[in-house]
């Protein structure tokens, strides 16, 4: 065979091979867009049904994609999953419709979200976090310290359980603010580490600080 022929038919084969790659791409992408649709966009299923534009969308495949070590047909479940407490979270700080449209169409926030998603697509769930601090034992001696003397005698128990209600909230939002800035907690070493005691820390300054009289309520 002439070179000028091998250099045909190996063009042919390699525009084939880039035709076949670019369909199935599509494809892929295509499955992701059904998907997204029917789980984030119907208001029978959402409270407040998220709709992005092809712009924001192909960012959001484009930033979950590379993370995903099987498939997004194996993952795509995991990732709808991922996307949508993430999208709760948004909606919870930011509020809903008109508000949250507004942050959304924010380049920057927008980025953020993405980030979010594909963090928690790769961290524990959030639920974790109530498993692990009933055995975290700084925890359980915060709780002590809470619902014990001196601080029910001196603050009654409607601000102890105001304050541990406070707590738990703050866990949940920490565990949020590490999935914004990208950090990944996989494990529950990670939860408890950046999460559970940094917090349980602040708490127990804040308690100390009631009791010796520098804070108020």
């Amino acid at each position: 065979m002439k070179l000028v022929e091998v250099k045909e038919v190996t063009k042919k084969y390699s525009n084939t091979k880039n035709n076949t790659v670019h369909k199935k791409s599509a494809g892929l992408y295509s499955a992701f867009e059904n998907r997204f649709h029917k789980v984030m966009c119907d208001p029978a299923k959402r409270r407040v049904p998220l709709e992005l534009n092809d712009e924001q969308l192909k960012a959001l495949y484009n930033g979950i994609t590379p993370v995903i070590e099987t498939s997004i047909f194996a993952e795509m479940e995991h990732v709808m999953t991922a996307i949508r407490t993430s999208f709760d979270a948004v909606i919870d700080r930011e509020g809903k419709n008109k508000q949250l449209k507004s942050y959304m169409s924010n380049d920057k926030n927008f980025k953020r979200i993405i980030t979010h998603i594909v963090t928690n697509y790769q961290s524990l769930q959030e639920q974790r976090i109530n498993i692990l601090m009933v055995h975290n034992m700084a925890y359980q001696r915060l709780e002590n310290n809470l619902f014990e003397e001196p601080f029910v005698v001196d603050n009654g128990f409607q601000k102890a359980y105001q304050f541990h209600n406070e707590l738990i909230q703050s866990f949940h939002n920490c565990y949020h603010d590490l999935l914004f800035e990208g950090t990944i907690l996989n494990t529950d070493e990670k939860v408890e580490e950046k999460v559970i005691e940094p917090v349980v820390q602040r708490y127990e300054v804040r308690i100390r600080e009631m009791l010796e009289g520098g804070e108020n309520g």
